[in-house]
Protein backbone atom coordinates (compact mmCIF):
# COMPACT_ATOMS: atom_id res chain seq x y z
CA UNK A 1 0.00 0.00 0.00
CA UNK A 2 2.80 2.63 0.82
CA UNK A 3 4.61 1.61 -2.46
CA UNK A 4 1.50 2.59 -4.44
CA UNK A 5 1.13 5.90 -2.10
CA UNK A 6 4.62 6.13 -3.04
CA UNK A 7 4.37 6.01 -7.23
CA UNK A 8 1.25 8.33 -7.09
CA UNK A 9 3.69 11.07 -5.14
CA UNK A 10 6.46 10.77 -7.48
CA UNK A 11 3.91 10.95 -10.49
CA UNK A 12 2.13 14.14 -9.18
CA UNK A 13 5.30 15.60 -8.60
CA UNK A 14 6.42 14.91 -12.36
CA UNK A 15 2.73 16.34 -13.74
CA UNK A 16 3.23 19.42 -11.93
CA UNK A 17 6.53 20.24 -12.96
CA UNK A 18 5.21 19.40 -16.05
CA UNK A 19 2.81 21.65 -15.87
CA UNK A 20 5.27 24.70 -14.45
CA UNK A 21 7.43 24.28 -16.91
CA UNK A 22 4.83 24.69 -20.02
CA UNK A 23 3.62 27.43 -18.84
CA UNK A 24 6.97 29.16 -17.88
CA UNK A 25 8.06 28.29 -21.66
CA UNK A 26 4.94 30.05 -22.68
CA UNK A 27 5.43 33.07 -20.36
CA UNK A 28 9.06 33.09 -21.97
CA UNK A 29 7.59 32.72 -25.36
CA UNK A 30 5.30 35.39 -25.13
CA UNK A 31 8.11 37.79 -23.34
CA UNK A 32 10.30 36.93 -26.21
CA UNK A 33 7.96 37.56 -28.59
CA UNK A 34 6.94 40.77 -27.45
CA UNK A 35 10.38 42.16 -27.84
CA UNK A 36 10.60 40.55 -31.09
CA UNK A 37 8.63 43.25 -32.25
CA UNK A 38 10.70 45.78 -31.36
CA UNK A 39 13.63 44.29 -33.39
CA UNK A 40 11.66 41.90 -36.18
CA UNK A 41 13.59 39.43 -37.87
CA UNK A 42 15.69 38.16 -34.77
CA UNK A 43 13.67 35.15 -33.49
CA UNK A 44 12.30 32.65 -36.31
CA UNK A 45 8.12 32.57 -35.80
CA UNK A 46 8.75 28.51 -36.70
CA UNK A 47 10.49 28.06 -33.91
CA UNK A 48 8.16 29.94 -31.91
CA UNK A 49 5.30 27.81 -33.04
CA UNK A 50 7.45 24.54 -32.08
CA UNK A 51 8.37 25.72 -28.53
CA UNK A 52 4.19 26.76 -28.07
CA UNK A 53 3.14 23.10 -29.29
CA UNK A 54 6.05 21.53 -27.32
CA UNK A 55 5.02 23.52 -24.21
CA UNK A 56 0.93 23.42 -25.10
CA UNK A 57 1.71 19.23 -24.64
CA UNK A 58 3.55 18.90 -22.04
CA UNK A 59 0.58 21.24 -20.72
CA UNK A 60 -2.24 18.85 -21.45
CA UNK A 61 0.16 15.52 -20.88
CA UNK A 62 0.35 16.75 -17.38
CA UNK A 63 -3.07 17.48 -16.53
CA UNK A 64 -4.09 13.96 -17.88
CA UNK A 65 -1.28 12.60 -15.54
CA UNK A 66 -3.42 14.70 -13.03
CA UNK A 67 -6.53 13.27 -13.74
CA UNK A 68 -5.37 9.51 -13.34
CA UNK A 69 -7.28 8.27 -10.80
CA UNK A 70 -6.16 5.53 -9.56
CA UNK A 71 -5.90 3.70 -13.14
CA UNK A 72 -3.12 1.31 -13.44
CA UNK A 73 -0.42 2.82 -16.00
CA UNK A 74 -1.14 0.06 -18.63
CA UNK A 75 -5.23 0.98 -18.44
CA UNK A 76 -5.04 4.34 -20.48
CA UNK A 77 -5.85 7.52 -20.21
CA UNK A 78 -8.39 8.08 -17.57
CA UNK A 79 -8.94 11.47 -17.92
CA UNK A 80 -10.17 10.82 -21.25
CA UNK A 81 -12.68 7.78 -20.31
CA UNK A 82 -14.45 9.25 -17.80
CA UNK A 83 -12.83 7.27 -14.93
Amino acid sequence: MDQKAGSITIMQRLACTMIGSALFVVCCLVGLLLTDALSPGRFPPMLAFYAASGAGLSLILGLVMLERRGVPHGGGLAAFEGR
